[in-house]
């Protein structure tokens, strides 16, 4: 075997050069290595538990008391992590892709699909259905009326639906609007819901804590588009299935014929 001591090789590089065909005493490893024989067995003890805890093969299979071989299949493992990794990757660009085109075909809709959309958008959250009125449609805005699933319908909600364009940002000027029109509904709250970008301004003036005003609670364009994408609308799923080798399926045929 090559002498080793004056590189800076690791255990598992070396064992995966020298211990691949025929298993080896970990003392001997040790001489190889220039390092303390207890060191190594120590090291090969945390790479068990560090296997076991992570759920992979360990690099080394232990023949018997002392005696220690390459275990191959961490190399397919570690090859199955890579691919996995990968994939995830290239999911997460394709699922920022949809996104991205998502909001874009939302920004292209007229009014009346807007509204159609907001109804689907009310109908996967908390929202009576049911009782939702439409009472009044202007200047890219439809204003509807309902309530909460939870309250009895007891507290009329203002939903305000706001068309916007492309990544169009929202003022606290839409807010003060929903909320001065509250009264006219007997409302107590109102919501905005919108494909725009509410402004850092429009957010403190949806809550305005130090004072008493009924709240509006906000429904922008990234809140649209987790809603859509958590109920499937206006998206689809996919699933792929990928296919690794079973080493251990082999190696149970290649035990079996040696029987």
């Amino acid at each position: 075997m090559a002498d080793s001591r004056s590189s800076r090789t690791t255990l598992r590089e070396w064992m995966a050069e020298n211990a691949r065909d025929e298993p080896i005493h970990y003392r001997e490893i040790a001489e190889e290595l220039g390092r303390d024989p207890a060191s190594v067995s120590a090291s090969l003890s945390i790479e068990k538990a560090q296997a076991e805890t992570e759920g992979r093969p360990p690099y080394f299979v232990r023949v018997k008391a002392g005696l220690y071989r390459y275990n191959e299949l961490c190399e397919a493992a570690k090859d199955e992590e890579k691919v996995d990794e990968e994939i995830r990757e290239k999911a997460k660009e394709v699922n920022r892709k949809a996104r991205s085109d998502m909001n874009e075909a939302i920004a292209q809709l007229d009014l009346k699909a807007f509204a159609h959309l907001a109804n689907t958008i009310l109908a996967n959250i908390r929202v009576r259905v049911e009782d939702v009125r439409e009472r009044d449609r202007y200047n890219n805005t439809v204003v509807l009326t309902g309530s909460w699933l939870d309250d009895g319908g007891e507290a009329p909600v203002v939903f305000h639906v706001k068309k916007c364009d492309l990544n169009e940002e929202i003022g606290k000027e839409t807010i003060l609007e929903i909320r001065g029109a509250l009264p006219n509904y007997q409302a107590n709250q109102g919501v905005l819901i919108s494909n725009g970008i509410c402004t850092k301004e429009a957010r403190e003036a949806a809550v305005q804590s130090h004072y008493t005003v009924p709240p509006v609670h906000i429904m922008d364009k990234d809140i649209i588009l987790n809603i859509l994408e958590e109920s499937r609308a206006g998206v689809k799923s996919r699933k792929i299935e990928i296919l690794f080798l079973d080493e251990d399926f082999f190696e149970q045929l290649t035990s079996d014929g040696a029987a």
